[in-house]
């Protein structure tokens, strides 16, 4: 197995808690003795893309928004949302992850599972985020509002 099969089965449950919020936990349990994850490597991956989109959602959510153009996050394909999700996840809060391959691995999956606009969309998406966005991303992770992002460049200058 390899990270790309990480990407892939935390992609569907991903997907399936967003179809079914509920009994989160009760649901990754299943899902995991379901499609054991193998080696113990890629199943720690597995589980850090899984904690991280979860724990960082709100923001990750928030970030997906801002580059729509017109469309809202309830309009848009739940899988596109969940790979893009995934992608956010890896540009900002993921540093062992390359942005080349944060990317390229989130339009694949895009390719793969999406719809015929779900590939250009997502690189796009990914793209502006990459763009705009990671270097408002300190090392711990948190992300700062648009306020604390100019002061801080402020007090830079």
């Amino acid at each position: 197995m390899s990270r790309h099969h990480a990407r892939k089965q935390a992609l569907s449950l991903l997907y399936q808690l967003a179809i079914r919020p509920e009994r989160e936990e009760e649901q990754r349990q299943r899902f995991i003795e379901e499609y054991p994850i193998e080696p113990e490597d890629d199943a720690l991956y597995f589980n850090r893309l899984i904690d991280g989109v979860l724990e960082h959602q709100e923001d990750i959510r928030s970030i997906i928004s801002k580059y729509l153009r017109g469309w809202t996050l309830d309009r848009q394909e739940i899988i596109d949302v969940a790979i893009l999700s995934i992608g956010v996840f890896e540009l900002l809060f993921d540093d062992e992850v390359p942005t080349e391959i944060a990317i390229s691995e989130a339009v694949i999956l895009a390719d793969t599972y999406g719809t015929d606009q779900s590939r250009p969309f997502v690189n796009a998406v990914l793209g502006n985020v990459d763009r705009f966005e990671k270097k408002r991303v300190p090392q711990n992770g948190e992300i700062k509002s648009d306020k604390m992002h100019q002061q801080s460049e402020e007090a830079h200058e």
